[in-house]
C-alpha cells in the first residue's frame, strides 16, 4: 500500500494527486493522500504513513519535504518515491528523476528501480540531530537560502538563488575551524562551509567533483576567497568541468564526520532549509540508509 505526501501549494501538486488516486482506483485500494503544512513539512505525515501500514512513500514538493520524510524513512527499508515539484529538486538532479516531467516522475516514483543511498545527520550546537540527503551549510551559503524570496522562486525559479547570491556576496568573513574525522582540516576566516552528500546543484554545477550519494563520504567544501580576484578564482573552479586543482581560496576534504566550529553564529541550512544560526554544526553519513526508486 502506497501513500502520497504532499505539498499542495506547489505548481503540479493537483495533477499529482490525480494521477495518485487513478493509480490507486485501478487496483481497488483506496488513496492515502497527507498534505504538508507550513509548521511540518513532511516528517509528521511520513510517520503517520507508517503507522497505517504504507509500504511505500511517494513525496511530491521540494527538497525540504523530501528531506523531512527522508529523515523519517532513514533505516526502515521502506522505498521512497520522488515527484520533484520545488524550485532546486536537487536529490532528483542527483538521481536522474525528471524535473519537468511529472508523469515520468511520478511513473518511476510507483515502479523505479531502487537504490540504497546515504542519508546525512547534522546536530546545530549540540542539538537534536536532524537528516539531509543532499548538503548542508554555514555562513554564505546559508544566508543566500535564508534571503532568496519565495515569490522571486516562484516567478525565477533556481535563478532566484542566483540574484540573492549577488546581494549577499559582499560580506565579512569570519574564522571558522573545520575538522574531518576528529583531525583539523582547515582553520582560518572564512565566508562559508558546505558539506555534501550529493556533488551537483541548479545549473548543472559539480560543486563536489565525483561525490555520489551512495559512497558513504561527505564532501566539505571551504569558501575563504581573498577580494574580487578571490570570488572570480572560486567561481571559476566551481563552473570548470575539468577542475584538477583548487586554488588557495576553496579547501576541499572528505570524510565520513565533520565539525564545524564558527567564531560567532551563523546561518545554517539543510537541502535549502535555513534553520537559524548557530556556531557548531556536527555532521555524519549513515551509508546506505535511504531506499529510494530512480529510473531504471
Amino acid at each position: 500500500m502506497a501513500a502520497l505526501i504532499v505539498n499542495p501549494i506547489k505548481q503540479g501538486a493537483e495533477e499529482i494527486r490525480a494521477l495518485f488516486e487513478a493509480h490507486c482506483a485501478e487496483r481497488g485500494a483506496e488513496p492515502i493522500v497527507l498534505e504538508t503544512s507550513a509548521e511540518d513539512p513532511g516528517g509528521g505525515m511520513a510517520r503517520e504513513a507508517l503507522e497505517g501500514g504504507a509500504d511505500s512513500l511517494v513525496v511530491a514538493g521540494g527538497d525540504g519535504t523530501v528531506r523531512a520524510v527522508a529523515g523519517e524513512l532513514a533505516g526502515t527499508g521502506i522505498p521512497l518515491g520522488v515527484v520533484p515539484l520545488g524550485t532546486g529538486n536537487l536529490l532528483a538532479r542527483n538521481l536522474g528523476i525528471p524535473v519537468n516531467a511529472h508523469e515520468d516522475a511520478f511513473a518511476v516514483a510507483l515502479s523505479g528501480q531502487e537504490r540504497l543511498i546515504d542519508v546525512a545527520w547534522a546536530a546545530a550546537d549540540d542539538d537534536e540531530e536532524l537528516a539531509f540527503v543532499v548538503m548542508a551549510g554555514m555562513g554564505l551559503n546559508a544566508t543566500v537560502m535564508a534571503n532568496t524570496s519565495d515569490d522571486l522562486k516562484a516567478k525565477a525559479g533556481w535563478l532566484a538563488y542566483v540574484v540573492s547570491a549577488g546581494q549577499s556576496i559582499v560580506g565579512d568573513s569570519y574564522r571558522m575551524r573545520v575538522d574531518v574525522d576528529g583531525r583539523l582540516a582547515v582553520e582560518r576566516r572564512q565566508r562559508g562551509v558546505m558539506v555534501g552528500n550529493c556533488g551537483r546543484i541548479q545549473g548543472n554545477v559539480e560543486v563536489f567533483p565525483g561525490a555520489q550519494p551512495d559512497d558513504g563520504i561527505l564532501d566539505v567544501l571551504a569558501v575563504a576567497p581573498q577580494g574580487v580576484l578571490g570570488w572570480f578564482r572560486v567561481a571559476g573552479t566551481l563552473l570548470s568541468r575539468f577542475r584538477r586543482h583548487s586554488p588557495p581560496d576553496l579547501g576541499h576534504f572528505r570524510g565520513t564526520r565533520v565539525r564545524i566550529e564558527a567564531s560567532r553564529p551563523h546561518d545554517i541550512q539543510l537541502d535549502g532549509d535555513h534553520l537559524g544560526e548557530s556556531k557548531v554544526l556536527s555532521i555524519r553519513v549513515d551509508s546506505d540508509a535511504l531506499r529510494v526508486r530512480v529510473p531504471r
